[in-house]
């Protein structure tokens, strides 16, 4: 029995390590790659932190950039993620050779022989080279969405690529030089440059023979721009222009003290002869009860709302709370978002109009861009950024091709097809 206890637990041992151990899932290679490593046991996390002018914003916390390794951390220790973009990273991309159907029991005999991809216009030889130069500590999310947004377009058109994300961190005058300095050294013949006006004009004053693209200005938001940089951003004067045609003779602002809310306040004085009420609302906390409560004066008034999304729900709601009845509420790209019909009631967005300046796109390249988590449907920097990347593709083949998106280019600017939109009880409305 002594014997017999030993060798039957021997065998049992010899049993279990010698299993033949499940075959491993096979390797599926990225055709991108615009994440850093990360530090050890991390895991990288590319969720919005922030947002560009236009959106919700988001307090972040930048976490510098650390080889990864394969060492095993402590159950203790604690998991620090980084999401910085490296500026190393080199992105290529070939199109998809056309494909069958293999066979399977639940399939006829006979293979199917899947829709091939269209033919590339050019191959791996002439690849389009395309750097992309993001601040990252200043634009925050559209560092990843962006370049995403470049990537999408490529592959949409099945073109031979060469990709490169240049990371300057911030916006100073060193910081955008090295990136330039690195991007000229790797033979880029395109940028695509998501930046703040800073960033832009020291761009403008360092680059001049190679075309760049800011899909995140207007012209009119930098000086001394050269013939080789054009603007996508969007024309906001020309949004409230349009949105001033619903307004009556009694004009009053709500803004929230940003850059951009000042300047939107701005066009509403030029475009509107008078305007009576101005308020500053700085904090979605702000006491609104206070502020609304028997200020009949807002009754029967045009009322513009310069401020972010969630900011503009509430005002939108509080005056329907507090019994104020005004004559229409007008806002610009800001809060043409879909959260507007979640956020507030049917009744408080009733008259309510919003410029749009993004139009429809072809369906496939929406449909890659919800791939890599945004979209550009109602994102207009996303939509801004495709367009460039359609514009600079036409440049590189010299004109030959055809153009996915129908804005125009006139003086160095994409000229945007603006209209009003009322928000429904479920979608956003085209007026008229």
């Amino acid at each position: 029995m002594k014997f017999w206890l030993p060798l039957a637990l021997s065998l049992f041992l010899f049993t279990g390590c010698t299993t033949t151990s499940p075959t491993p899932e096979p390797y599926k290679p990225s055709t991108y790659n615009i994440s850093s490593t990360a530090k050890k046991g991390a895991a990288i996390n590319q969720k919005s932190t922030a947002t560009y002018p236009g959106s919700e914003k988001v307090k972040s916390v930048p976490t510098p950039s650390t080889p990864a390794t394969t060492e095993t951390l402590p159950s203790s220790a604690p998991v620090i993620i980084d999401n910085t973009i490296s500026s190393n990273t080199l992105t290529m991309a070939t199109p998809t050779p056309s494909t069958t159907v293999e066979k399977s029991a639940d399939l006829p005999l006979e293979p199917k022989v899947a829709s091939p991809m269209p033919k590339p216009l050019n191959d791996d030889s002439t690849m389009i080279k395309i750097a992309v130069l993001v601040p990252q500590k200043t634009i925050k999310k559209y560092a990843i969405t962006s370049v995403n947004s470049v990537i999408s377009y490529l592959l949409y058109k099945n073109y031979y690529f060469d990709l490169n994300v240049f990371n300057s961190g911030d916006e100073r005058e060193e910081s955008i030089a090295k990136a330039l300095a690195d991007i000229q050294a790797g033979g880029y013949n395109y940028i695509i440059a998501p930046v703040t006006a800073d960033g832009a004009n020291i761009i403008a004053n360092r680059v001049t023979d190679t075309l760049v693209f800011i899909p995140t200005l207007h012209r009119a938001n930098v000086r001394n721009a050269g013939s080789n940089i054009v603007f996508g951003g969007i024309d906001y004067d020309q949004q409230i222009a349009l949105l001033a045609t619903k307004a009556n003779e009694r004009v009053g602002t709500f803004e929230d003290g940003s850059s951009l809310g000042y300047q939107l306040n701005g066009y509403v004085k030029k475009n509107n002869n008078r305007v009576f009420y101005e308020k500053r609302v700085d904090s979605p906390k702000a006491n609104f009860k206070q502020m609304f409560k028997g200020n009949s004066s807002l009754n029967n008034a045009s009322l513009y709302l310069n401020t972010q999304l969630v900011t503009s729900s509430l005002i939108a709601s509080q005056l329907r709370a507090n019994d104020i009845r005004p004559y229409t509420l007008l806002s610009t790209q800001v809060n043409y978002n879909p959260l507007l019909l979640t956020l507030t009631q049917y009744e408080d967005r009733d008259h309510m109009y919003i410029a749009n300046s993004i139009q429809k796109a072809p369906p496939a390249l929406e449909e890659i861009n919800t791939m890599f988590g945004h979209d550009i449907v109602y994102d207009w920097v996303n939509y801004s950024t495709s367009i460039g990347a359609d514009y600079l593709c036409q440049q590189f083949f010299d004109g030959k091709i055809a153009r996915t998106f129908k804005e125009n280019i006139s003086s160095n600017q994409v000229i945007y097809n603006t209209s009003l939109y009322q928000p429904g009880r479920s979608e956003f409305i085209r007026g008229n």
